[in-house]
């Protein structure tokens, strides 16, 4: 494409107008991570039109399935679970939407590297209960500063209320499932779950668009590449800087396995490949302009907040659980403050907190993850303990199932 084409495609795109509405505030909110970002972030013209087609663009081909189930009834939803689980092969006389996506995502990208996605795993569950604690704070909490996505999440109702925790529990579960050895198999739960979910954001998209009260030229796609790249980035490249600051030890290699990994589940989840990364220093300066064009937080934003941090006091232990509860508020309130700055807690409406969990955190994952990475024997004992914590967190936390329930 030309300098003048360019130009011209740039001139005759209208973006939604909630793109880079708040400018000031992007910028605020990210200069933290602009400092650990090397080189400009600033983005050129063309870099600037990217991101804004990107707040109007969907998954397409996870639209074409949606409109096919819910619309067209030329798919069910027993020939999708056939397929995600046994394949495409298994399902007699596929329609074209349903056979189109699982071609696409049954057919790995050349450059996914199981051994890569294998290492990146082992360092994020090898993290055991500070990355739950990152998952709640940084990933889920750190999204609602931006109102890009609040609209989205409380229209579903299933966010707010009473309800907020089991979106902790359910993003936990679909995270341990990915970062297990093997998780991202066609045939484990991990790489099921993952294609699962851009169905189910097809869906709430499906079902945004024809809401009279969603505004297209205010808003764009309500589940659109820009906030789900933003999303995907919580989920690596905010992650490290979490593990790091809290005393986790993550060297610049492994770092690297952690984009690549979350770099193939972004692809399975339908992410445009512009946005998937497998480097740290790219995915900072790209999440840097995200959130520099993405609007500030609003009175969902709050809605949302309130929830989730009133939910972190529910959480089940097996003794001592009323005290356990308040310090664990308190203390994952501590880390939020790490993560957002008093404005940022102020923005959310949450209580003024002074991030005095961090320096605690600092020394004792410091010496146990510095110990790790000394010792190969001590490495092994640290991710079995990590994974068996995590996996006591899940038992005490999700709905318990009667006889004959299955996790889905």
């Amino acid at each position: 494409m030309t300098e003048m084409q360019t130009r011209e495609t740039v001139s005759e795109f209208v973006p939604p107008r909630r793109f880079a509405r708040d400018v000031e505030w992007g910028r605020r909110s990210m200069r933290a991570l602009s400092l650990l970002t090397h080189g400009d972030t600033t983005p050129t013209p063309v870099e600037k039109d990217h991101h804004a087609r990107a707040v109007a663009s969907q998954d397409e081909l996870g639209a074409a399935l949606a409109q096919a189930i819910l619309v067209d009834k030329t798919v069910t939803m027993a020939q999708f679970t056939t397929a995600l689980s046994r394949g495409i092969t298994d399902v007699e006389h596929p329609a074209p939407p349903l056979a189109a996506f699982f071609d696409s995502v049954d057919h790995r990208p050349a450059w996914v590297d199981d051994a890569r996605l294998e290492r990146g795993a082992a360092v994020c569950l090898r993290s055991g209960m500070t990355g739950l604690d990152l998952l709640a704070t940084g990933s889920l909490m750190n999204g609602y500063r931006s109102s890009a996505t609040t609209r989205q999440l409380v229209s579903t109702g299933r966010l707010v209320g009473d309800r907020a925790g089991a979106r902790v529990t359910e993003t936990v579960r679909w995270w341990y499932e990915c970062v297990i050895p093997g998780g991202m198999n066609r045939d484990r739960q991990g790489w099921q779950l993952s294609v699962h979910v851009r169905l189910m954001h097809a869906f709430v998209n499906h079902s945004l668009l024809r809401d009279e009260d969603w505004d297209v030229a205010e808003w764009g796609m309500p589940i659109n590449q820009s906030d789900q790249a933003g999303t995907l980035a919580l989920f690596s490249t905010t992650f490290l800087i979490g593990l790091r600051s809290l005393g986790v030890w993550v060297s610049a290699d492994e770092g690297r396995d952690v984009m690549h990994l979350w770099r193939y589940i972004g692809w399975l989840m339908g992410i445009d490949d512009h946005w998937l990364v497998d480097d740290e220093n790219t995915g900072r300066r790209n999440m840097c302009q995200i959130g520099m064009f993405a609007p500030g937080p609003d009175d969902n934003s709050r809605i949302l907040a309130d929830a989730l941090q009133k939910s972190w006091g529910n959480f089940s232990y097996d003794r001592a659980q009323s005290l356990r509860r308040r310090i664990n508020r308190q203390r994952l309130l501590s880390i939020q403050r790490l993560f957002s700055g008093k404005a940022g807690m102020r923005e959310l409406g949450l209580p003024a907190t002074l991030a005095w969990y961090v320096p605690l955190a600092l020394v004792g994952n410091g010496a146990l993850h510095g110990a790790a990475r000394l010792s190969p024997a001590v490495r092994q004992r640290v991710s079995r303990r990590s994974r068996r914590r995590v996996e006591q967190w899940l038992t005490d936390n999700e709905p318990k199932r009667g006889p004959g329930q299955r996790r889905s």
